[in-house]
């Protein structure tokens, strides 16, 4: 017997996000790895693909492992993706050496994916069409809050700790506790039944026939914006705090803070307008301001205009993920929604991954002036072809 959907269950959501948050904290913890790497004596280009590598093999996992992923298999699946994630975190601690690095982080991103894609197929059982907007645009504010909080929090902990990797083992120890509240959440979802003979994807829905509906013009068109969209974001995020150094500004891990902080005011206080205003548009805006935000980035010579630097991206990047995971919640069949929802989750790591390694490279080749200028033709262009491609598709509701 499966959730009535009508209503949001609202206690299990924030149970729910809260579980997410702490799993993200493992992950924005990293803000400052870019630059550990280099401390360790590695190229940019070199710690651009240790850092993506996570994100590569959570990106395989979520490409070959997410139709097998039902809500009868959540938790156990949870569970040893937070045992993987706490080892990963100590780990950091001893390890120095390139291979034993990658080794790290190819583990960790499975570790991700086995914490986070349960997790979004959890959501997608308590949520309808009604709510999706809504409901991604809160889910999404659980996402991002640790990015909001980490990088200034690594910046403040640094003087008070050797180095960077007893941050990235301290991160590991929310694990234990979300742990018992993933506990506590199977408790509450088996009171409502959620689940006991409900399976997000049915047995008749084969791997194959999972797979195919990707090519579907509108969804294939959600996706690949979805993956423009982390592919700016993180680039953003893994290079900022070097590209500042260059700029003489020591101390801008605040400038994450800002950012962050008015995309989760856009995203909490705002929901409803996700679930109200056309979506294609929601994207179109923010696609347009994230490409402004790269533009004025260039001229980021001292501490004040971080702030208004840092409100265009905030605008920008808070209207998108939602609006995005909502479109495809509201074009995706039924059958075929739990694992839409997973495969936007893979074109996040495909950005996650493409996003530093582009950018150390093209920071290599080119400076930070041709990252940026790239950065801003492929946002722009990025919001023309997708409201084109979505007005040429008669699925899409908007």
């Amino acid at each position: 017997m499966a959730v009535k959907k009508d209503h949001l269950p609202v206690f299990e959501f924030i149970i729910l996000c809260t579980v997410v948050f702490m799993g993200v904290c493992n992950v924005s913890v990293f803000y400052s790895f870019h630059v550990y790497m280099q401390d360790l004596g590695f190229s940019k280009s070199i710690s651009g693909i240790v850092i993506s590598l996570y994100s590569l093999s959570s990106m395989i996992m979520y490409g070959v492992a997410s139709s097998s992923i039902t809500v009868r298999n959540t938790y156990r699946l949870m569970f040893v993706g937070m045992g993987l994630l706490i080892l990963c975190g100590l780990a950091y601690i001893q390890v120095t050496s390139l291979w034993a690095l990658v080794l790290i982080r190819v583990v960790q991103g499975i570790g991700v994916f086995l914490f986070l894609a349960p997790c979004m197929t959890l959501l997608v059982s308590m949520i309808s069409p009604e709510n999706s907007g809504s409901a991604f645009s809160l889910y999404s504010t659980a996402l991002l809050l640790p990015y909001s909080l980490m990088p200034y929090l690594s910046e403040r902990l640094s003087v008070y700790i050797a180095n960077p990797s007893w941050l990235y083992a301290g991160t590991a120890g929310l694990m234990p506790l979300a742990f018992l509240l993933a506990l506590f959440l199977r408790y509450r979802i088996g009171l409502l039944k959620a689940g006991a003979d409900h399976n997000l994807l049915p047995s008749k829905i084969s791997t194959r026939e999972s797979y195919s509906n990707l090519k579907r013009v509108h969804i294939f068109n959600v996706l690949a914006a979805n993956g423009v969209y982390f592919i700016t974001f993180s680039g953003l995020f893994f290079m900022f705090q070097d590209y500042a150094y260059s700029r003489g500004i020591g101390n801008a891990g605040y400038f994450f803070s800002m950012q962050m902080g008015i995309m989760i005011a856009i995203r909490f206080f705002g929901g409803t307008v996700f679930d109200r205003f056309s979506k294609v548009m929601l994207i179109f805006t923010a696609f347009i301001f994230t490409s402004a935000g790269f533009l004025f980035l260039m001229n980021l010579n001292d501490e004040s205009l971080i702030l208004p630097v840092a409100t265009i991206f905030g605008i920008g990047m808070g209207l998108s993920s939602p609006a995005l995971n909502s479109l495809m919640f509201t074009v995706s069949e039924p059958e075929y929604r739990s694992f839409n929802a997973n495969m936007m989750m893979l074109t996040v790591h495909l950005g996650s991954f493409l996003g530093p390694l582009m950018g150390g490279v093209m920071v290599d080749l080119l400076g930070y002036e041709g990252f940026l200028w790239i950065a801003v033709l492929g946002t722009a262009g990025a919001a023309v072809v997708f409201t084109f491609v979505s007005r040429q598709s008669e699925s899409v509701r908007v």
